[in-house]
């Protein structure tokens, strides 16, 4: 890993983000980049106009829209000509790099598209779009490696930004075959690794994934609209009969109402991807991995009732901030379940308590993971919001902060409603499988409780892995259980 931060690379041979006037802030500049890059659409390109007006850029790098009328639910918000979108196809009839791309991800097509129409400058004809774009990302992917054991530990997010800056080092090894194989065709001091690495990360952070055309796109004036992980907000897709790619309404909108694009990822993931956490977003959730035990006598039978539910005999679960897992407590009741009479209570669409004492168990087992994982951070919550008070932080060192709380809130919202769970339940299960009053005080038994053993250290496996082609991200291609 290198030790400068992302933001701090030279990017020579592409479009300059020059400052049109001495003195302006950055957001300025890239609300005047905003505005010219609107007027090329509409001048050059033939942009009609729209129901929304983007406005300029906010301080975390993202543009805000208002809407310029009424909008009813169902109506499209923007329209992009489906001229105006980038993907694989124009990687492929690239004349310099679509031989470089042959073989590898979208994602990595549109990383070497980049790189080579930066390298054109104001020849390019997408400079007044790729000059609205950042030079790079600061993902954590990027970080050094003892910056990414600092700060990330405790997080899932360590192990798969690892994992990550790992499998993009292969994919530039073998990128960098082939470009060191033709010199005259492939600039030596444009295709580089930094550069690579750097071109990705903004491609991975704007490129937009449309699920009617299956495919990873880049839009001018839409890949930069500010995102949101609340369901309401518009959804961005392809209208395949119009050729079009449209921003719709999910709700009705008055005019001057600020527009967002769904981001349904999780902080996990969102700042592994674009190098920002979205505070309180309802999208938000850690996973917990849970499993049969294959010496249980009742596997086989377990196994296939999971099988007729759609569940696998090891299976990874959402935990969310708001509400209560009740896929993973049915998983786990079914698991930890040792009377065969109670099997045809078994149910995953309500919230069924088969016994006391397996649900006892359940919820102890719960509990204990969620101390757990809240204990292998470095610090608490409250550590974290005073750490974000300071005005000296570095980027790396906030925004880490930022998904430390963000996780650990998930953790402490669901330890919360395990113990609320657990308050009413003030016995212990003896041998013959009976609950017995141990007249203890409350506090004493969750005591007790969390000594229980925890559940299997298996966690975070099903954050998707990419840059190679048969790991691009499908965050948006299926939906977690609930």
């Amino acid at each position: 890993m290198h030790a400068p931060t992302l933001l701090s690379w030279d990017l020579s041979g592409r479009a300059s983000r020059r400052l049109p006037k001495a003195g302006l802030t950055e957001v300025q500049a890239n609300t005047t980049s905003v505005q010219s890059l609107v007027r090329w659409l509409i001048e050059v390109k033939g942009l009609p106009p729209q129901r929304a007006d983007v406005t300029g850029a906010r301080p975390d790098g993202s543009w805000t829209a208002f809407t310029n009328q009424d909008i009813k639910a169902g109506e499209a918000v923007v329209e992009l000509p489906s001229d105006l979108s980038i993907t694989a196809v124009d990687v492929a009839a690239h004349e310099t790099v679509a031989s470089l791309a042959e073989g590898h991800g979208e994602l990595t097509g549109l990383a070497l598209w980049l790189l080579a129409e930066r390298q054109k400058g104001e020849k390019s004809e997408w400079a007044p779009f790729l000059i609205t774009l950042p030079d790079s990302v600061p993902s954590p992917v990027f970080w050094a490696a003892g910056q990414q054991e600092e700060l990330l530990r405790g997080s899932p997010v360590l192990k798969e930004a690892k994992a990550r800056a790992t499998a993009l080092q292969k994919e530039w090894s073998a990128i960098q075959e082939k470009v060191s194989a033709d010199p005259g065709k492939f600039d030596p001091g444009v295709y580089t690794s930094d550069r690579f690495r750097a071109a990705l990360s903004v491609v991975l952070a704007y490129a937009v994934y449309l699920p009617s055309a299956k495919c990873f796109v880049l839009l001018p004036l839409l890949s930069q609209v500010q995102r949101s992980g609340d369901e309401s907000a518009a959804v961005l897709d392809y209208d395949i009969q119009n050729e079009r790619v449209t921003l719709t309404a999910e709700q009705p909108c008055r005019q001057g109402e600020a527009v967002t694009v769904f981001d349904g990822r999780p902080n996990t993931e969102l700042i592994l991807a674009t190098g920002r956490v979205e505070e309180d977003s309802p999208s938000d959730y850690l996973t917990i991995s849970v499993g049969l035990v294959q010496a249980d006598r009742m596997y086989s039978t377990k196994q296939e009732i999971l099988k007729a539910m759609g569940f696998e005999g090891v299976q990874e679960f959402p935990v969310y901030r708001e509400r209560m897992p009740m896929q993973l407590l049915s998983y786990l009741r079914l698991a930890r379940l040792t009377d065969s009479a109670l099997l045809a209570k078994v149910t995953f669409d309500k919230d069924v308590i088969l016994s006391p004492a397996n649900e006892y168990e359940v919820l102890s087992l719960l509990l204990g993971e969620c101390k757990t994982r809240l204990g292998s951070y470095a610090g608490t919550a409250e550590d974290d919001v005073k750490l974000l008070q300071q005005r000296d932080l570095s980027a790396e060192e906030r925004l880490a902060a930022r998904l430390r709380l963000a996780e650990k809130r998930v953790l402490q919202s669901t330890l919360d409603a395990v113990r609320r769970r657990l308050a009413p339940i003030r016995g212990v299960p003896t041998k013959s499988g009976k609950m017995t009053d141990p007249n203890a005080d409350l506090l004493e038994i969750f005591d007790a409780f969390e000594s229980v053993p925890k559940l299997p250290s298996k966690l975070f496996g099903g954050l998707m892995s990419w840059a190679r082609g048969e790991q691009d991200p499908d965050w948006k291609k299926k939906t977690p259980p609930r």
